[in-house]
Formats: C-alpha cells, sequence, structure tokens
C-alpha cells in the first residue's frame, strides 16, 4: 500500500474516531500534506497543569505554520508527570468526545509520547480539544509538538 493509501486511511479513521460521519471522513481524505519543522505548539508547563476529566481547548490554526486553511494535523503528543494512571485525548475542538485515547500512561512516568494526525475543529480560534481522563482526579502536563498539516 503506498504511503498516500495509508495517511488517507489514517485520516479517515481518525476523523470517525473523532465523531465525524463516513461522509466527512471521506472527503478529508483527498487532503495533502505539508510537512513542518516540529514545533512546539501547545505546553502546559510549568504551571497550567490539565486537571483530569477537564477538556481544554487549544489553538492550532495560525500557530508554528499552521495555515487557518487546515483540515488536520500531525503532531507528537506527549505527558509529562501525571499523577493518577490515564489516559490522554485528542479531537477537533466543537466535536464529541472519541472513544479511543491518543495515550495511555501510569502514573509518576516522567514522559511518555505518541504520534497522532487529529482533524481540527471550525472554530477560528480554538480548534484542537483534549482531555485526561482517569478514575479519579490527578493532574499532567500537555505537551503538543506540530510536524505537519493537511488541507
Amino acid at each position: 500500500m503506498s504511503k498516500v493509501r495509508i495517511v488517507r486511511a489514517l485520516l479517515v479513521a481518525s476523523a470517525v474516531a473523532a465523531g465525524l460521519s463516513a461522509t466527512q471522513a471521506q472527503a478529508q481524505a483527498g487532503l495533502q500534506y505539508y510537512a513542518l519543522t516540529p514545533c512546539r505548539a501547545y505546553d502546559s508547563r510549568p504551571s497550567n497543569a490539565l486537571p483530569a476529566a477537564t477538556q481544554r481547548n487549544v489553538t492550532i490554526k495560525g500557530v508554528c505554520g499552521v495555515p487557518s486553511t487546515a483540515k488536520a494535523v500531525s503532531l507528537n503528543a506527549t505527558i509529562a508527570t501525571p499523577t493518577v494512571d490515564g489516559f490522554f485525548s485528542l479531537w477537533p475542538a466543537g466535536g464529541t468526545f472519541p472513544v479511543v485515547s491518543t495515550l495511555n500512561f501510569l502514573a509518576n512516568e516522567p514522559a511518555i509520547a505518541n504520534g497522532a494526525i487529529v482533524p481540527l475543529g471550525a472554530s477560528a480560534t480554538q480548534d484542537l480539544a483534549l482531555a485526561y481522563g482517569t478514575v479519579g482526579g490527578g493532574t499532567t502536563h500537555a505537551i503538543l509538538d506540530v510536524t505537519g498539516y493537511f488541507q
């Protein structure tokens, strides 16, 4: 299978997991990928820890070279110093909370990361949602490094 087909399949799967219909997901499958020099788009350290069970919306369009016309973003998601075992999820802001996690981790891990392709929401200001899920309270830090975008 070619790289283009793999990327399209990942985009469709990510879009469906993020709550888009199969038709919307297929429409996004024809997008072109544009690589970027890795750039830190979001970092909750040192004083803005992400509390458990709280959604935080962040801006990705217009940051790190991602244009306002971007439909999805490729990024490296990192969790640092979680206080409780849990999971981290990313999805388009304004969309439904996904049934899949972007990253799973154990308490007190210094840092753990995972690559992801995530569709972006339609909002011009806050287009990506994130959350730390756990069975109890706790906090963690989240870091998002953008590596490219789709449009």
